[in-house]
């Protein structure tokens, strides 16, 4: 019994010391260099948006009071620095008809989109000459490249308070005015 308590102690210290022999290991390294850089891309989808007010067709009628349009998307990319969020601002440039106004709300993306996508603004934004923010505090985040990912963007376009400017309104056949988009630098 001494014997075999023995053999399995000689055994024993055998393994440990080849287990040290084997123990050596040589340690090599690398040094790596990351960098993402910010990223701040926008598009438009949309065929072009047309609002027309209808006409009145009985008289004594007013013409209707607004139009609204739904069909128009913003596309995004967006990588951030830390803190750094950016704001999505329009604006429009031209020359809009007398008597109305026009006003833009954005409406979340769809589930293409992927990310920080910042806070919507709650209430329809009235455009004018210069930059209103439609929606704040975007972070790093992407909407998709279909025609229908992105921010959805309804335009509201009407007259201005009809029941005390409705003599400012005049008749346009087709008055053109474009909508600025802005996704801002990071801050």
């Amino acid at each position: 019994m001494k014997k075999n308590a023995l053999k399995v102690c000689l055994i024993s210290i055998c393994i440990g010391m080849t287990m040290n022999l084997n123990a050596q290991v040589n340690v090599a390294s690398h040094g790596l260099t990351l960098g993402l850089p910010e990223v701040s891309l926008l598009a438009t989808q949309s065929a072009g948006v047309n609002l027309t007010l209808s006409s009145a067709t009985t008289a004594g009628e007013a013409v209707l009071s607004e139009i609204a349009d739904s069909s128009a998307y913003v596309q995004f990319s967006s990588v951030i620095s830390d803190g750094s969020p950016r704001n999505l601002s329009v604006k429009y440039t031209g020359s809009m008809p007398g008597g109305t106004s026009l006003k833009a709300k954005a409406q979340d993306p769809n589930a293409n989109s992927a990310g920080d996508f910042g806070t919507l603004v709650s209430t329809d934004v009235t455009l004018s000459t210069t930059d209103n923010t439609l929606i704040s505090d975007i972070g790093s985040c992407y909407s998709g490249t279909s025609a229908d990912d992105g921010y959805r963007i309804k335009y509201t376009w009407g007259l201005n308070d009809p029941e005390s400017n409705y003599a400012d309104i005049r008749a346009t056949a087709s008055a053109s005015i474009t909508v600025v988009l802005t996704l801002t630098a990071a801050l």
